[in-house]
């Protein structure tokens, strides 16, 4: 068992569970988990419920000869990007997102035909910007249409610590949220087109139900995030991973 693997995929998996979209209801067992640093076979059986994660983890395992599929590269493939993305055939990921994603029944005839068209003449990864752009509708717990909003939320940000402080702040309900700012790059629709736009400041919660799962963080650490929620610290590399699979799902969705 992969214990770095297992911890990376559920700081990356906690906040879209948090709010339910994906994986089972056992979002204080992934936080618990987070928290005390242990990763175990009940932290593996719940990322194993996350049908679109699962499936893809699978595939880029089997393609690059890797036993485990929560080893960490496979995790750091699939949502961030690294060198075993290039490594899988479009042939068997266009067979997985026909055959296991029940495609024609999510999109409608004529968004699978747009789809298995790009499918046809381009090269496609096994990243999770790629199902953020090009599966119109979310493939977790809620089928509903994805919206420039929802797409920008969903997939996995990117930005740097521009606040060297930490603030924290009492929200509605009452809880204290403990928010860092970054300097990032919203996803922008423009005739039709999706891009990154210019820079701008947007505050980032580190801490998921009180419970603080991103610490020492400085002014111009590199961090990610994922449903207004910060996932990890990220190097230069990750970083350099993270736009190019970004951009590259962006290119597929507006060819």
């Amino acid at each position: 068992m992969n214990k770095q693997g297992l911890l990376l995929c559920a700081k990356y998996s906690v906040a879209p569970n948090f709010f339910g979209y994906c994986g089972p209801d056992e979002n204080k067992s992934l936080t618990d988990h987070l928290k005390e640093g242990i990763a175990d076979q009940e932290v593996q059986s719940i990322l194993s419920e996350f049908e679109t994660l699962y499936l893809n983890l699978t595939l880029i395992a089997k393609e690059n000869n890797i036993s485990d599929k929560f080893d960490k590269k496979v995790v750091e493939a699939y949502w961030l990007g690294n060198q075993l993305l290039q490594h899988i055939s479009s042939k068997d990921y266009s067979y997985l997102l026909d055959e296991k994603f029940h495609l024609a029944k999510k999109l409608g005839n004529k968004g699978l035909n747009i789809l298995t068209h790009k499918l046809n003449t381009q090269k496609i990864y096994p990243h999770h910007s790629f199902h953020v752009f090009n599966i119109f509708k979310r493939t977790g717990n809620d089928p509903s249409f994805h919206t420039l909003r929802t797409m920008d939320e969903c997939r996995i940000g990117w930005g740097r610590v521009i606040k060297s402080q930490i603030s924290k702040f009492k929200s509605q309900n009452g809880k204290t949220d403990v928010i860092v700012m970054v300097e990032t790059k919203p996803l922008l629709l423009k005739d039709n087109k999706l891009m990154l736009g210019n820079a701008i400041k947007k505050e980032s919660k580190i801490n998921y139900k009180d419970t603080l799962l991103c610490v020492d963080l400085k002014q111009g650490d590199w961090v990610s995030f994922h449903w207004g929620h910060v996932c990890d610290k990220l190097t230069l590399s990750q970083v350099k991973n993270l736009k190019y699979y970004t951009q590259k799902a962006i290119d597929f969705y507006n060819e």
